[in-house]
């Protein structure tokens, strides 16, 4: 499936444990601690040996050019994972794999801009459909919660190889009241690579489930150029 703008959502209410801890929900947030499964990724395509056209481009983002994520921010969607940062089984068959952050400009003049984060990680052949499996069971395994350093995962679309799923956390923003926000990610298999885009919404306003879904279609063929 490719998600389409505008489409209905199917939520699917998910039961089981607890998601592991993560970093706060925001563009300005301290990152998490460095996840011990982000082995062979590196901050740049440049040197991962995925080529930097296979990643979002200007002309997909509004503008907004790819900026070096370092390595453990945001390990929760570098790939997804709802259950905490052990290693999936598949991640020994990751070959390559980078995460890139745009600051996508809000659609209308002055409007609030997102933090998106791309990850791309190419594997072995058979590698990345291990991977999805993976990911989809921890989703189904691991809803999560709102509690203290917790995400909650909701998948909202999903077929044989994509997912879109929103993550909410509860936390406090400067000296403003404990509030929910939103994130929104979708995950996708190419061939034998693992897209995940990210909306992380702005400081404590939420991300856009509407620019997840326009920015993975993108995503999806540039990296169908990925050999």
């Amino acid at each position: 499936m490719r998600f389409a703008v505008g489409a209905g959502l199917l939520t699917v209410s998910l039961a089981g444990c607890a998601s592991g801890a993560g970093n706060t929900a925001s563009s300005g947030s301290v990152p998490s601690p460095v996840s011990a499964s982000a082995e062979s990724e590196s901050s740049t395509a440049a040197v991962s040996g995925i080529p930097a056209e296979a990643l979002l481009q200007p002309d997909d983002t509004r503008g907004a050019t790819a900026e070096p994520l370092e390595k453990g921010d945001f390990p929760h969607v570098r790939p997804l994972r709802p259950c905490g940062t052990d290693p999936y089984p598949s991640d020994g068959t990751r070959t390559d794999a980078v995460a890139m952050r745009y600051t996508v400009p809000g659609s209308e003049q002055g409007s609030t801009p997102s933090t998106v984060v791309e990850f791309v990680g190419r594997h072995e052949a058979g590698g990345a459909a291990a991977q999805f499996t993976e990911i989809s069971a921890a989703l189904e395994k691991c809803p999560g919660g709102l509690g203290k350093d917790q995400h909650q995962w909701t998948v909202i679309e999903s077929d044989d190889d994509s997912v879109l799923v929103k993550i909410e956390q509860r936390f406090s923003y400067a000296d403003e009241a404990p509030a929910t926000v939103a994130q929104y990610a979708a995950l996708s298999k190419v061939n034998d690579t693992v897209l995940v885009v990210t909306d992380l919404g702005w400081e404590n306003m939420d991300g856009s489930e509407k620019l997840v879904r326009d920015l993975i279609e993108k995503a999806e063929k540039r990296a169908a150029t990925i050999k």
